[in-house]
């Protein structure tokens, strides 16, 4: 089954600590026009690792999962469904 953005993407973001602080940042994580950009989604996925800056979420959040993580690969792989 595809991973969609609506569905099952947006609602790993916190609606109000994650994609305000984000979008202080220009990322608008809630914005599929944005996120479905390969370059957008990579840079994302690369704070969700710990790549390129600061882990995402910021403390005091805890880390993404594993599984979380691999869900937003998914969604990547499988072609950015909306």
């Amino acid at each position: 089954m595809a991973v969609s953005f609506a569905k099952d993407i947006v609602p790993l973001f916190d609606p109000k600590t994650d994609i305000p602080h984000m979008a202080r940042g220009k990322f608008l994580l809630d914005d599929f026009a944005f996120m479905s950009v390969p370059q957008n989604a990579e840079a994302v996925l690369d704070r969700l690792n710990g790549k390129g800056g600061p882990v995402m979420p910021p403390p005091p959040a805890k880390p993404w999962s594993p599984d979380k993580i691999a869900l937003f690969r998914a969604w990547i792989d499988g072609g950015y469904q909306p």
